[in-house]
C-alpha cells in the first residue's frame, strides 16, 4: 500500500492517503482531488465532526463559500485505525 501523503489532522491523529484511495476519489469525486487544499484545510479545521455507520469512521465537514460549484460544505470521510486514519473509499465530496 503506497502512501501518496499523510496529515496530522485536527484531533492528533495520522491521516494518510494511499494510491488505492486516490484512484477511488480520482474517478468517484474528482472535484475534491482538484481542491486538495481545501481537503487539507478540512482535515486540519474541519467546522463539525460527526461518526459514519461504523464507530471508526469520522466525517470532516467544512464549508467553503467559494467552490467551483457554489457554496457548498466538503464532507471528507476517514476511518480511524488505532491512531492513525486512513481516508476512507467513500471519501472527500463536496456538497
Amino acid at each position: 500500500m503506497s502512501v501518496i501523503w499523510e496529515k496530522i489532522a485536527y484531533d492528533g491523529k495520522h491521516i494518510r492517503l494511499t494510491e488505492a484511495q486516490k484512484r477511488h476519489v480520482s474517478f468517484f469525486h474528482p472535484e475534491a482531488l482538484a481542491n486538495e487544499d481545501m481537503l487539507m484545510e478540512t482535515l486540519a479545521m474541519p467546522d463539525l465532526v460527526t461518526r459514519g455507520g461504523q464507530q471508526s469512521v469520522h466525517v470532516l465537514y467544512r464549508h467553503y463559500d467559494l467552490t467551483p460549484v457554489s457554496s457548498k460544505y466538503l464532507a471528507v470521510v476517514v476511518k480511524i485505525l488505532n491512531e492513525e486514519a486512513l481516508l476512507s473509499p467513500a471519501t472527500s465530496q463536496i456538497r
